[in-house]
């Protein structure tokens, strides 16, 4: 699905070579409402300019992976049966991160898409891609036994991932220097409305949130 979205946004960029467009980079954060961790990341782009109020716009972030603030437990079983003893009770910390593919149509109200002052908003739509991953301690709770060498975790328990469809809405504020480029800012909501984990690990991660918000801030380039 990520390869397909990346090919339907490099399709729609190539039409536009002959057109205006505009390319951005910058940089954020994104929300989690019910995660409570604060995401960083950076993120570009590129905008298509419809007539001088509408554009289409598509947007690649990357927010870097948070650990969650408490450890959790799990059972890890000896490689076989003489293994004593043979299931060890072993702390970790889970890790998260984002990377969103994102799309939408803006209205700009104020100036043109490309001159002075305006502000902007419209509707979206987005992927996200969360990686969760685990990292056990060395030795048990009791922190007597090394246990990595003879015991597994069980099935499903190694690094999971999370696909999910959302939808949005974006609004923000921007500012164009004659001859030089654009400063923006933008907030988008999004609700996740299907959100796929493929095993254990990414069903009991506390870092996902149904509800999220985005906070970018970055550079647009003109090209004619």
């Amino acid at each position: 699905m990520k390869n397909i979205f990346l090919l339907s946004l490099t399709f729609l960029f190539l039409q536009t070579l002959n057109a205006q467009v505009s390319l951005s980079a910058g940089t954020g954060f994104l929300r989690g409402f019910q995660s409570e961790k604060t995401f960083f990341g950076v993120h570009g782009g590129f905008e298509l300019p419809r007539n001088n109020d509408v554009t289409i716009y598509g947007r690649i972030g990357q927010y870097f992976a948070q650990n969650e603030d408490n450890s959790s437990t799990t059972v890890v079983t000896g490689n076989d049966l003489t293994t004593i003893p043979y299931q060890l009770q072993v702390n970790y910390f889970s890790s998260f991160n984002y990377t969103t593919l994102e799309g939408g149509t803006r209205y700009y109200i104020g100036n043109d898409y490309d001159n002075g002052f305006s502000g902007y908003g419209g509707s979206n739509f987005l992927l996200a891609f969360n990686s969760i991953k685990r990292d056990y301690e060395k030795t048990d709770i009791t922190g007597v036994y090394e246990w990595e060498n003879n015991y597994n975790t069980s099935d499903g328990e190694e690094d999971g991932r999370i696909i999910s469809f959302a939808l949005g809405v974006q609004g923000g504020v921007k500012y164009t220097i004659p001859g030089t480029g654009t400063v923006y800012f933008d907030i988008s909501a999004q609700y996740n409305i299907a959100g796929v984990p493929n095993n254990v690990t990414a069903q009991n991660t506390n870092l996902y949130s149904p509800l999220f918000f985005i906070f970018n801030v970055g550079f647009r380039k003109d090209l004619y």
